[in-house]
């Protein structure tokens, strides 16, 4: 595209397209995780929906070209109809026709693996996420090279069972803030004066990882610093995931682990994403279904939300797609005081 004088502008919302365009440039919009991370976000949706006539409008003009990456849950959603003009040309890179050639692979493997590339040939096809896992293998190459591309998640799982049993409960600790706060864990909440809120998420979850009582945020910050490059990596202030395969995995595993403080003390979205009260038939393996005994404290997070004017989380929530959690949710707010109910 530059050799076409395209310039390639990263957005992040549907209102910079119409913004930055210029009637006399020719610019290539990129917008990645379009319209929700791990399922449709309908304030996203509304957002496109409002200037899509204007977009439309542009894209005629010749001048402006836009690409857009979803992952496919959101692409097959039924409410992605509303932004037909999306799926005139789609690249799904899963298909037959795209996906990676067995060819291909193999010369992914011998540049990241080199003389190691030939003992996990027969494991290419596994997993979908193959190149990300060549790439994961050589910035940590410490792992049995084998069991990681077999099943890297489980080699993962074992790794954070060894940091939790051998006591590195700061490490522990400090990837199970970067769940608690949906993978944008800001470094200005160990450095500056916190509200009574984020203290008190910080030392629900040093409590739940067994942490000493008193640990400081700069201890935290160098247990952060500590895991950059194997877990982690910092950008702009704030302490992410490496990927987000490996923030799935981790927001499924400290869902096991401390479902009980994840539901009282995670973001509102991670709570509307990543917990359901069942299971369907092709979701996300890494989605953490919520045990009985806690529908209760997950219904009392949702209406606590709720009650704090986050009302569009609430009502995103994927939960609210089937039809037994809705009635769940009516019963639940029945038994409420009326004077509650009423706010």
């Amino acid at each position: 595209m530059a050799d076409e004088g395209y310039d390639a502008l990263l957005v992040t919302n549907p209102q910079d397209i119409i913004r930055f365009y210029y009637p006399n440039r020719k610019a290539l919009y990129v917008i990645d995780d379009f319209c929700g991370t791990y399922s449709i976000n309908e304030t996203d949706l509304r957002n496109w929906d409002s200037v899509m006539k204007r977009i439309t409008e542009l894209i005629e003009y010749k001048h402006i070209k836009i690409i857009v990456a979803c992952r496919l849950q959101v692409y097959l959603d039924e409410k992605f109809e509303s932004l037909s003009v999306f799926k005139i040309n789609v690249c799904n890179l899963l298909s037959e026709d795209l996906c990676l050639s067995s060819t291909e692979k193999k010369s992914i493997a011998a540049i990241y693996l080199k003389t190691e590339a030939s003992c996990i040939i027969k494991y290419i096809d596994l997993h979908n996420c193959f190149p990300l896992m060549c790439k994961m293998y050589h910035d940590n190459p410490e792992r049995n090279i084998s069991d990681f591309f077999q099943n890297p998640f489980s080699a993962y799982e074992v790794e954070l069972e060894q940091i939790r049993i051998k006591g590195c409960l700061g490490k522990f600790c400090a990837l199970a803030l970067c769940v608690m706060f949906n993978n944008e864990l800001e470094e200005e909440v160990f450095t500056e004066e916190r509200n009574t809120e984020i203290r008190t998420i910080i030392e629900n979850t040093c409590k739940a990882c067994r942490l000493e009582k008193g640990t400081t945020g700069f201890t935290l910050l160098n247990e952060l610093d500590s895991l950059e490059h194997t877990f982690i990596k910092k950008i702009g202030g704030a302490y992410k995931t490496i990927n987000d395969k490996l923030f799935d995995f981790l927001s499924y595993y400290f869902g096991k682990y401390m479902i009980q403080t994840l539901i009282k003390n995670g973001h509102s979205d991670l709570i509307k994403e990543r917990f359901v009260f069942e299971r369907e038939d092709g979701m996300d393996q890494f989605i953490t279904v919520i045990p009985f005994e806690y529908h209760d404290i997950y219904i009392q997070r949702i209406i606590d939300d709720w009650s704090n004017g986050k009302v569009v989380t609430v009502f995103c929530n994927k939960n609210m797609y089937t039809p037994k959690f809705k009635q769940i949710l009516h019963c639940y707010l029945k038994t409420l005081d009326k004077t509650y109910q009423n706010n």
